[in-house]
């Protein structure tokens, strides 16, 4: 029970010295994490801090139920807002690779065999089949159309 009795005496004693410090530890976390999972936390325990500083009378359990309303509600408020949100990338395609390949021009680089053959774009040959019923030969100019996993769908591109 003295482990009950020392705890209890800790959290009754902490000054506004305490939470700013905590913040400022938080924040520090935060920036070297770069997660945003602190940063909500870090400000409340520096607005617990400011508030003791303001209100002398916040001690003990007050200021630690303070700290916990405190960073769940702006931490879940946050997330919610609309600039809590990670902005869309303006790559559309960004975790697609094949799919920026289309729209290309590229050359066949060999004849093409039931519908199938190989496609030269910059400095790698891809695996490529036709769209329509053309038989493209090697050094034929291709238009890529579409990819369908690592396979470009192509056409003779005029």
């Amino acid at each position: 029970m003295q482990v009950l009795t020392d705890i209890s005496q800790f959290f009754s004693n902490l000054a506004a010295w305490h939470w700013l410090a905590l913040g400022a530890l938080l924040l520090a976390l935060e920036v070297a994490s770069t997660t945003s999972y602190l940063l909500w936390p870090g400000i409340a325990a520096l607005i617990v801090g400011a508030l003791q500083l303001l209100v002398p009378g916040l001690q003990g359990v007050a200021s630690l139920l303070l700290f916990a309303v405190l960073a769940v509600v702006s931490s879940i408020v946050w997330q919610r807002s609309p600039l809590g949100r990670r902005a869309p990338t303006a790559q559309a395609n960004l975790n697609s690779r094949m799919a920026t390949y289309v729209g290309r021009r590229g050359t066949a680089a060999c004849d093409f065999v039931g519908g199938e053959g190989a496609i030269l774009l910059d400095d790698t040959r891809w695996a490529a089949a036709v769209t329509d019923e053309t038989a493209p030969r090697g050094g034929d100019l291709l238009l890529v159309t579409g990819a369908e996993g690592t396979v470009l769908k192509v056409r003779g591109a005029s």
